[in-house]
């Protein structure tokens, strides 16, 4: 009697032990592949894995929030819901009827991009997501979104622009920067249109600009970008931030998780990492060549904005993209724009070492590229 009792009770526990470890492999299996997934789209599309893997909504440019910046909704704030406080999905499908231009940041880590698509997200009749990575997302699932609704593929956008507003990077106040350690920041617009629209949108987009230069070199992307224009009876279009390379890839390294791990505080001397320059190089120029299709395979669909002129002059840049995209822009707007952007620059080339062969080598890319005529180390 015994005997049997010890023996159904060791299996007891041998079948506990056995489920136990089944439930740790398994767990251990779901975090291996979905780490393995991340790290496959990261370097598929070119984006920076030790500075661009972080949550996409909620990655900060630069460093960590200090605070939410508003905690309810602003006084001139328009939701599109009914009276009795239901979502009103017809009322956003009607929106996105009026919907003319999709817009694509394409480009480069470390440019501006957030700043500028903030400020064009800002816009009523405008909704520019932060990093959705949408146009990786559309030729990833190109049959999918073909045998839908193109309204599908712009409630990815609406959605994440609503996000970052809500509880993304354009909510938050951030404190330091590369250049500046401790001058505050953020990507919020008083008054104006982050995360909304009025009425109807008219121009939708998306910043995830190195993932969309990554994605534009595949043999499909130039395709892909048509069938959505057919798809959306819209003109696609693209935006390129373009810094100084010696500044931008400067950054790139300044930013790198393995740089801010044992670099803390002002840069009171050279930053030494020789490896981790070489790879930013690469992986910037490697964007350089998305780009660089996109302007040759859509000509007349791709603006380059130089990166300085964003912050010396916001309202003419912001006048000049408008134009492109075929959109008025209130002076109202402008100025409430303009009036968040710092008007320091950050030049950061000298904060890092160079060889003088990586200097040459960033020389010699560069001569491959029109858009970066003008720029230099001493420029």
């Amino acid at each position: 009697m015994i005997r049997r009792l010890l023996a159904r009770f060791r299996g007891v526990i041998f079948g506990l032990f056995f489920g136990f470890g089944l439930a740790v492999l398994f767990v251990t299996w779901r975090d291996d592949a979905f780490y393995i997934k991340e790290k496959l789209i990261i370097e598929d599309y070119g984006g920076d894995s030790g500075v661009d893997s972080a949550p996409l909504l909620t990655q900060a440019e630069n460093s960590e929030p200090k605070d939410l910046l508003r905690t309810g909704p602003r006084e001139n704030e328009r939701t599109t819901t009914d009276d009795d406080g239901t979502d009103s999905q017809n009322d956003l499908y009607k929106a996105y009827g009026h919907v003319h231009s999709i817009l694509f940041f394409i480009g480069y880590p470390r440019s501006r991009h957030s700043l500028l698509g903030s400020l064009l997200d800002a816009h009523p009749h405008m909704v520019v997501s932060d990093e959705a990575m949408a146009f990786p997302r559309w030729i990833g699932g190109l049959q999918t979104w073909l045998n839908g609704s193109i309204y599908a593929f712009y409630d990815t956008l609406f959605g994440a622009s609503q996000s970052a507003v809500a509880h993304g990077r354009r909510s938050r106040v951030f404190e330091g920067r590369v250049v500046n350690v401790t001058s505050p920041y953020s990507y919020y617009v008083p008054n104006q249109w982050q995360g909304q629209y009025d009425q109807y949108i008219k121009v939708i987009g998306d910043k995830s600009g190195a993932f969309t230069a990554g994605a534009m070199r595949k043999d499909k992307a130039v395709d892909a970008v048509r069938l959505l224009e057919k798809a959306a009876g819209a003109k696609v279009k693209f935006v390129h931030v373009v810094r100084n390379p010696f500044d931008n890839i400067a950054t790139m390294v300044l930013q790198d998780a393995r740089v801010k791990k044992r670099e803390v505080g002002k840069h009171e001397t050279k930053v030494k990492a020789s490896y981790i320059l070489d790879e930013s190089i690469s992986r910037y120029f490697g964007w350089a060549g998305g780009c660089n299709k996109a302007r040759q395979a859509f000509p007349g669909s791709v603006i380059d904005i130089p990166s300085l002129e964003i912050v010396k002059n916001p309202a003419d840049t912001l006048r000049k993209i408008c134009k492109f995209l075929i959109i008025s822009c209130s002076e109202r707007y402008i100025q409430d724009c303009a009036a968040t952007v710092d008007p320091v620059p950050s030049m950061t080339r000298d904060l890092i070492e160079w060889t003088t062969e990586q200097k040459n080598r960033v020389y010699e890319e560069m001569k491959k590229y029109s858009f970066f005529d003008g720029y230099s180390y001493d420029q």
